[in-house]
């Protein structure tokens, strides 16, 4: 009986001769070009951050000009609007003195032609 179990556990036994064993010289040159692609990316990450500490640093330059920038162009306003006030009041004060002028004119004028005119006097 042994015997016969014994040919039973042989013809059940696996084949390992149609087990497919995988061809590794390939890898070697894959594993190498895999840590070459981690390499750069590691280099490109860093260069990522720099970019990004950089362009960080222009950004909150950049608000600072910014503010800057507002803060004069209020200024200018003011100033623009102080020059224009100062400008109107030079016109009116110039409209004034030439309507003063216009009325000491006429003012003269009439001066002028009550001094020609005959007193009736003259029989003196």
């Amino acid at each position: 009986m042994a015997s016969k179990d014994d040919g039973e556990f042989d013809a059940l036994a696996p084949d390992n001769s149609l087990v497919w064993t995988p061809d590794t010289s390939g890898l070697e040159g894959t594993a190498d070009r895999l840590e070459q692609v981690m390499k750069n990316m590691e280099e490109l990450l860093l260069d990522v951050e720099q970019l990004r500490s950089e362009c960080s640093l222009q950004a909150s330059e950049l608000v600072r000009a910014a503010g800057d920038l507002r803060q004069q162009q209020e200024e200018l306003k003011e100033s623009y609007a102080d020059l224009s006030k100062d400008m109107q009041e030079i016109m009116e004060s110039f409209e004034e003195l030439f309507s003063s002028r216009s009325d000491s004119a006429s003012t003269v004028e009439q001066a002028d032609k009550l001094n020609q005119q005959p007193t009736g006097k003259e029989s003196d």
